[in-house]
């Protein structure tokens, strides 16, 4: 019987980032749909269910903070793991996303 790949939903405004997120997690033996910002992220989890999301923090319009907070509204952690991309350094600021 074999295993069916984990699935990624990577969300990530830039794409040069998307990209190479995508491609490593691919060599590693992942599934990988990507999106390029909060709204087509959303619209992708309303139609898929993938394993986890990989979500950049900051993006134009809507921000990762955001889309976490609309994802927790339909999913609980337990069920849809989102892992938060971010440089910032922030401790409140990490804080929050955990909270989310």
């Amino acid at each position: 019987m074999s295993e069916t790949p984990c699935l990624i939903l990577v969300v990530d405004d830039d794409a040069v980032n998307r990209d190479l997120l995508t491609r490593r997690l691919e060599r590693k033996c992942y599934t990988t749909a990507a999106a390029g910002g909060g709204p087509e992220a959303l619209a992708y989890l309303t139609a898929h269910s993938p394993d986890m999301v990989l979500l950049d923090w900051q993006m134009p319009g809507m921000s990762g903070l955001d889309v976490l907070h609309e994802i927790r509204k339909g999913e609980c952690s337990s069920r849809l793991p989102v892992l938060m991309v971010t440089a910032r350094t922030q401790t409140e600021d990490i804080v929050t996303a955990l909270e989310g």
